[in-house]
């Protein structure tokens, strides 16, 4: 019996596509330090960026993640305009959008221009694992 909740619970945060990379983007070193390792732990690679700009020149150069988690609230080139910039660019890419932060007007645009959901920081393992399962899909 315990063994079939062991399963059940590694199942709800196994990632869709072992071994997918994801492009975490925040400008808080604690926050893409725990983000790498709930990631690295969910069975995903990690590649992290700094700032908006920094995301958009590495996707630009030819950085194809599975998905990308995007901080809305980022200084200089923000996270509506980065996501902007990189749908350009990238539009196939999933973004996963997320923040503390963020005011209802911004979620509700970035959404209606094909943000592949919302995770509201902080946030847990279960959670961020669901809505990376949810926008890779």
């Amino acid at each position: 019996m315990e063994n079939s909740r062991s399963d059940t619970e590694t199942n709800s945060v196994a990632p869709v596509k072992p071994g997918a990379t994801i492009l975490v983007v925040d400008d808080e070193e604690p926050v893409l330090r725990v983000a790498e390792e709930i990631l690295s732990y969910l069975g995903f690679r990690v590649e992290t960026a700094r700032s908006g700009e920094e995301a958009l020149e590495r996707v630009a150069k030819g950085l194809a993640p599975d998905l990308i988690l995007l901080d809305v609230v980022l200084p200089g080139m923000g996270g509506v305009e980065t996501f902007a910039r990189i749908r350009r660019i990238a539009p196939k890419i999933p973004i996963l959008m997320t923040s503390g932060y963020a005011n209802r007007t911004s979620i509700e645009w970035l959404m209606d221009e094909g943000a592949s959901g919302f995770l509201a920081k902080p946030y847990g393992i279960e959670t961020l694992s669901e809505r990376i399962r949810a926008a890779m899909r």
